[in-house]
């Protein structure tokens, strides 16, 4: 028989712990990253809402002296017309009061998103007769329809007054119908409008080729578009959306869209009524 192994081992010898890592260290100098980048990005909106509003006032200031010389001469026309008619003349200067003021218009569009993104859009709220305001912006944009294949239909009660900024009003059943005209598909579009508690509810709605549910928030962002097939050509600023939904919130409102591909679109805008 072999002898027992008597000998003992040495003693234990435990391998020393590795050092944490300075992880505040790191922590500081990422956020110090972020609040550089934080800063940089500030400051390139900042100096692209100024070009915005410095283009803005490039573009509408030279129109407006042409649109007043446009309205005298409708007018003189509209008078010389009750003597010896001239349809013709009366309805191309119409029209071309409509193409300026339409080109005005889109270049206010650019003041007000510089001064939503600023904090400075104030809106006053005053009594404003809906049905009065949807019937001149679809008048207004009954050339733009016709031209698409589509018309547009009113259906808004007399007495429905809402408590808003009638310019502000304007602005969002304009850029909402545009859409639908844009988005349409050549199909009706409707605007109607009830009452549903201390608010009024107006709808926009289209036929055409929809938005994906999930483009349904997209959509409100700045500078941003519904998505077109391939074959069709992009038109806008994309900030119509995004300014229907600032201008509502101003006037404490506010906006929401249902639709789905090919399904059409609902915008429905709720604004205070006045009591």
């Amino acid at each position: 028989m072999s002898e027992p192994d008597t000998r003992r081992a040495g003693p234990l010898t435990l391998a020393a712990p590795e050092p944490e890592p300075d992880l505040t260290g790191a922590l500081i100098a990422e956020n110090a990253a972020l609040r550089r980048e934080i800063a940089a990005l500030q400051g390139a909106l900042a100096e692209q809402d100024a070009f915005l509003t410095s283009i803005a006032h490039e573009l509408r200031n030279p129109m407006t002296p042409i649109l007043g010389q446009v309205e005298r001469l409708l007018a003189a026309a509209e008078a010389e017309g009750a003597r010896q008619p001239s349809p013709r003349l009366v309805q191309g200067l119409a029209r071309l009061k409509w193409l300026v003021d339409r080109y005005i218009r889109r270049a206010t569009t650019i003041l007000d998103v510089s001064r939503a993104q600023a904090g400075r859009l104030v809106l006053d709220r005053v009594p404003v007769r809906l049905a009065e305001v949807a019937g001149e912006v679809a008048a207004g944009l009954e050339p733009l329809a016709a031209h698409a294949g589509s018309t547009i239909m009113v259906r808004v009660p007399d007495d429905l007054l809402l408590a808003c900024e009638r310019v502000a009003l304007d602005q969002i059943l304009d850029n909402l119908v545009t859409n639908a005209i844009k988005y349409g598909d050549g199909r009706p579009i409707v605007i109607e409008a009830e009452r549903a508690g201390g608010s009024g509810v107006i709808r926009v709605i289209d036929q055409g080729i929809g938005i994906a549910p999930g483009d349904h928030e997209r959509v409100f962002a700045r500078f941003e578009q519904a998505r077109l097939p391939e074959a069709e050509i992009r038109t806008g600023f994309g900030v119509g959306l995004w300014l229907v939904r600032r201008l509502a919130e101003a006037m404490g409102g506010g906006v929401t869209l249902r639709s789905g591909t090919g399904e059409g679109s609902t915008f429905t805008v709720t604004l205070p009524l006045h009591h």
